[in-house]
């Protein structure tokens, strides 16, 4: 093998090795998490044929120790490939909220599009109880029309 190519594939593993390290590890802690009042938070989003968004929000907590779950929604349609801007949703700030004193937590928010394009949906749930701080896990789920 000659040297130009023989130090080209070293370094091409060698930086393969340190992305694998650096991405593995990040993955792992993440799914790791333990929440204290919370047992699973989706995001789930789809958009109709005729620009209806909606977004499905559930929350399960833990019974004896969710008490109260409360919930912040915004869209956003991404412009020139790399930038987001909020959509009007007709709430104030479009930023749409709700609140519960219960364990779980379910519901479908929908909203119109009026124009094609990429659109993501940014979802914040608050989770409080005895069972410790308060837990706020942030989701995002993306959708094209």
């Amino acid at each position: 093998m000659k040297p130009k190519a023989k130090r080209f594939c070293t370094l091409a593993l060698t930086l393969l090795l340190l992305a694998m390290s650096i991405a593995v590890p990040i993955k792992k802690a993440s799914a790791a998490i333990m929440y204290n009042n919370v047992n699973q938070a989706t995001l789930n989003c789809s958009v109709s044929s005729s620009g209806q968004l909606s977004a499905d929000l559930l929350v399960t907590g833990i019974k004896g120790k969710t008490t109260r779950i409360e919930v912040e929604l915004y869209v956003e349609k991404r412009f020139l490939l790399v930038f987001w801007s909020r959509v009007d949703i007709g709430c104030p700030n479009n930023v749409w909220t709700d609140a519960v004193n219960a364990v779980n937590y379910s519901h479908t928010f929908s909203t119109s599009l009026s124009s094609t394009g990429t659109y993501r949906t940014t979802v914040t749930y608050t989770v409080s109880g005895t069972g410790g701080s308060a837990d706020v896990i942030t989701l995002t789920d993306t959708v094209t029309y």
